[in-house]
Protein backbone atom coordinates (compact mmCIF):
# COMPACT_ATOMS: atom_id res chain seq x y z
CA UNK A 1 0.00 0.00 0.00
CA UNK A 2 2.56 2.73 0.78
CA UNK A 3 4.09 1.79 -2.40
CA UNK A 4 1.24 2.02 -4.74
CA UNK A 5 0.72 5.75 -2.39
CA UNK A 6 4.72 6.85 -3.14
CA UNK A 7 4.21 5.70 -6.69
CA UNK A 8 1.07 8.10 -7.01
CA UNK A 9 2.89 11.00 -5.50
CA UNK A 10 6.19 10.84 -7.75
CA UNK A 11 3.72 11.22 -10.59
CA UNK A 12 2.03 14.02 -9.31
CA UNK A 13 5.02 15.62 -8.83
CA UNK A 14 6.13 14.71 -12.27
CA UNK A 15 3.12 16.32 -13.49
CA UNK A 16 3.08 19.52 -11.89
CA UNK A 17 6.57 20.14 -12.69
CA UNK A 18 5.84 19.52 -16.25
CA UNK A 19 3.29 21.82 -15.96
CA UNK A 20 4.82 24.85 -14.26
CA UNK A 21 7.82 24.34 -17.41
CA UNK A 22 5.62 24.37 -20.05
CA UNK A 23 3.61 27.16 -18.71
CA UNK A 24 6.67 29.54 -17.82
CA UNK A 25 6.97 31.78 -20.85
CA UNK A 26 5.72 34.85 -20.52
CA UNK A 27 3.23 36.40 -22.85
CA UNK A 28 6.36 38.67 -24.29
CA UNK A 29 8.15 35.57 -25.04
CA UNK A 30 5.23 34.14 -26.69
CA UNK A 31 4.73 37.70 -28.40
CA UNK A 32 7.93 37.97 -29.72
CA UNK A 33 8.22 34.13 -31.00
CA UNK A 34 4.90 35.02 -33.15
CA UNK A 35 5.20 35.36 -36.56
CA UNK A 36 4.86 38.41 -38.22
CA UNK A 37 0.89 39.70 -39.49
CA UNK A 38 -0.36 42.46 -40.89
CA UNK A 39 0.29 46.03 -39.69
CA UNK A 40 -1.90 49.07 -39.83
CA UNK A 41 -0.03 52.01 -40.02
CA UNK A 42 -1.05 55.59 -39.18
CA UNK A 43 1.23 58.33 -40.32
CA UNK A 44 2.61 61.37 -38.27
CA UNK A 45 3.79 64.00 -40.79
CA UNK A 46 6.17 66.86 -39.32
CA UNK A 47 6.47 64.85 -36.14
CA UNK A 48 9.57 63.42 -33.92
CA UNK A 49 9.12 60.38 -31.84
CA UNK A 50 12.86 60.47 -31.07
CA UNK A 51 13.21 64.18 -30.01
CA UNK A 52 15.20 64.75 -27.36
CA UNK A 53 16.46 60.86 -27.05
CA UNK A 54 19.11 61.36 -29.12
CA UNK A 55 22.31 63.43 -28.28
CA UNK A 56 24.62 62.09 -31.56
CA UNK A 57 23.09 60.72 -35.07
CA UNK A 58 23.45 57.32 -36.10
CA UNK A 59 23.04 56.14 -32.52
CA UNK A 60 20.54 54.37 -30.49
CA UNK A 61 19.37 54.99 -26.57
CA UNK A 62 21.83 52.60 -24.58
CA UNK A 63 18.64 50.44 -23.32
CA UNK A 64 17.38 50.37 -26.80
CA UNK A 65 14.36 52.22 -26.57
CA UNK A 66 15.47 54.03 -29.48
CA UNK A 67 17.26 51.91 -32.03
CA UNK A 68 19.29 53.14 -34.98
CA UNK A 69 18.06 50.80 -38.18
CA UNK A 70 20.14 53.26 -40.78
CA UNK A 71 20.31 55.60 -43.92
CA UNK A 72 17.62 55.75 -46.13
CA UNK A 73 16.02 58.65 -48.49
CA UNK A 74 12.31 56.61 -48.22
CA UNK A 75 10.34 56.71 -45.32
CA UNK A 76 9.06 53.80 -47.27
CA UNK A 77 12.26 51.58 -45.96
CA UNK A 78 12.07 53.00 -42.46
CA UNK A 79 8.59 51.39 -41.96
CA UNK A 80 9.69 48.21 -43.88
CA UNK A 81 12.62 48.06 -41.13
CA UNK A 82 9.84 48.61 -38.41
CA UNK A 83 7.79 45.89 -39.62
CA UNK A 84 10.70 43.53 -39.72
CA UNK A 85 11.39 44.09 -36.24
CA UNK A 86 9.24 42.25 -33.66
CA UNK A 87 9.82 44.73 -31.10
CA UNK A 88 9.40 47.85 -33.18
CA UNK A 89 6.28 49.87 -32.14
CA UNK A 90 6.53 52.92 -34.64
CA UNK A 91 9.39 54.59 -36.14
CA UNK A 92 10.95 58.11 -36.91
CA UNK A 93 12.20 59.17 -40.67
CA UNK A 94 14.65 62.25 -40.45
CA UNK A 95 14.18 63.47 -44.41
CA UNK A 96 16.94 65.73 -46.00
CA UNK A 97 17.58 68.59 -43.34
CA UNK A 98 20.48 69.50 -44.19
CA UNK A 99 22.18 68.59 -41.49
CA UNK A 100 23.89 65.62 -39.96
CA UNK A 101 20.58 63.88 -38.99
CA UNK A 102 19.33 63.57 -42.34
CA UNK A 103 18.16 60.91 -44.02
CA UNK A 104 18.47 58.62 -40.75
CA UNK A 105 15.92 55.99 -39.66
CA UNK A 106 15.28 55.26 -35.98
CA UNK A 107 12.81 52.47 -34.28
CA UNK A 108 11.20 52.57 -31.28
CA UNK A 109 10.82 49.75 -29.40
CA UNK A 110 8.96 51.51 -26.54
CA UNK A 111 6.41 53.71 -25.53
CA UNK A 112 8.25 56.33 -23.48
CA UNK A 113 10.08 58.42 -26.48
CA UNK A 114 10.13 62.67 -26.64
CA UNK A 115 7.54 63.76 -29.09
CA UNK A 116 8.12 67.15 -31.26
CA UNK A 117 5.73 68.59 -33.86
CA UNK A 118 6.72 71.05 -36.52
CA UNK A 119 9.68 68.99 -36.94
CA UNK A 120 10.22 69.76 -40.42
CA UNK A 121 10.94 66.79 -43.06
CA UNK A 122 10.27 64.37 -40.43
CA UNK A 123 7.11 61.48 -40.47
CA UNK A 124 6.83 58.93 -38.09
CA UNK A 125 4.79 56.14 -37.78
CA UNK A 126 3.28 53.99 -35.53
CA UNK A 127 2.30 50.03 -36.04
CA UNK A 128 -0.72 48.44 -34.95
CA UNK A 129 -1.11 44.39 -35.40
CA UNK A 130 -4.40 43.29 -36.78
Amino acid sequence: MLAVIISILIVVVIIIVVAVLTSGSSQSDQDAQAPVGKFVWRRYYDTNFVHGDLSTPRQGTPDDRVVFAGDTTKTEQCQAWCEQDPKCLGYTHVGNTGTSWANQCYLLRSHGHGVATGSKNHQSGWKYSV
